[in-house]
């Protein structure tokens, strides 16, 4: 499976109301944006009628317009993540790294609570960052969200516990004075939230109609993705794996699957 762009497009009107990824291309057939739309007309209008410094940029920069149309938006996400990666493109920020120097990843304390701590060893990580800046905004994000405690997830480096202040009592109450099975049950239900099970499956969405678009995952990774005329009989001939595979596309279908289940079917496929 190839990615099959269209022709050179100079006129706006030349571009469908379809979901698919595009790219803004110079005088020397460089690419300098790449993005992702489930109306590819309307969003390519936007950056052209915007009044943002982005949209300056790319009105400055660009000589012409290709596109790839890909029915199903899991699919799109995914090939945007590939192709910034691949093009790096000037004017787009987030997604361009094909490695990530810091990660994050689980511990245990002295006392059984499972707890967070920045690393710069990739292995058995549980998502990684371009900077510590990064991955620390990610931990405050998480403790919150999860009612974690900042203290076991090393951002709170005093020698006493984190605590909440509850604004009606005016008590201070630290947030793992629980039992550590109730707490590592909440920590375990954050570490859900953001990997996918470390087995093979496929995704496959109910609501497209023949060839099916497929997104495969095995053991925990994301391998690739294609279409398929029969949903119980995958063909891994029609798969297009990806050259990079990175936490941005764990991330990209964790979120995707969370947001969309109900549409969505899984296939073991070992």
């Amino acid at each position: 499976m190839s990615l099959i762009l269209s022709k050179k497009i100079y006129d706006i009107n030349d571009v469908p109301k379809k979901t698919g990824i595009y790219y803004f291309i110079d005088t020397n057939n460089i690419p300098i944006y790449i993005g992702k739309s489930l109306d590819l007309n309307k969003r390519i209008s936007q950056h052209l009628n915007s009044k943002s410094y982005k949209s300056d940029k790319i009105r400055l920069r660009f000589n012409h317009i290709r596109y790839l149309v890909t029915r199903c938006e899991l699919i799109a996400l995914l090939i945007e993540s590939q192709e910034i990666k691949r093009n790096r493109p000037i004017l787009n920020k987030k997604l361009r790294k094909k490695k990530r120097a810091i990660h994050i990843k689980k511990y245990e304390d002295e006392n059984g609570y499972f707890g967070l701590k920045i690393t710069k060893e990739i292995h058995n990580s549980i998502t990684s960052f371009k900077s510590t800046k990064s991955a620390k905004s990610f931990i405050e994000y998480i403790s919150h969200k999860f009612k974690l405690c900042k203290k076991i997830n090393n951002i709170f480096k005093h020698e006493y516990c984190c605590f909440s202040i509850s604004s009606k009592s005016k008590t201070q109450e630290c947030l793992c004075e629980e039992t550590v099975i109730d707490y590592n049950n909440r920590f375990d239900e954050m570490i859900k939230s953001l990997t996918l099970p470390n087995k093979s499956f496929a995704i496959i969405n109910k609501k497209h109609g023949k060839p099916y678009p497929f997104v495969s995952v095995k053991n925990g990774v994301v391998e690739g993705y294609g279409f398929t005329q029969n949903k119980s009989l995958l063909d891994n001939r029609s798969q297009k794996k990806l050259d990079f595979v990175t936490k941005d596309e764990v991330i990209i279908v964790k979120n995707f699957y969370n947001k969309h289940q109900n549409n969505l079917e899984l296939k073991i496929t070992e």
